[in-house]
């Protein structure tokens, strides 16, 4: 998840936890979710980084 988050920040031109903090990976990788429904109430994806990041994460994810 922390080489799929630097990826993203690099393209998009932001710090890494601007996409996800440290807090909201632990998370992912504590629960992992299998669908992009599965990632409501994580902390720190809300409506707006589910949208963005949702498929990437779960296919991430899936792929571990």
């Amino acid at each position: 998840m922390r080489a799929w988050r630097a990826e993203q920040s690099r393209e998009q031109g932001v710090p890494a936890y601007v996409v996800f903090n440290d807090a909201t990976l632990r998370a992912l990788a504590e629960h992992r979710p299998t669908s992009v429904d599965a990632l409501d109430g994580i902390t720190g994806i809300g409506a707006k980084k589910r949208e963005a990041y949702g498929e990437a994460v779960v296919a991430v994810i899936a792929a571990a």
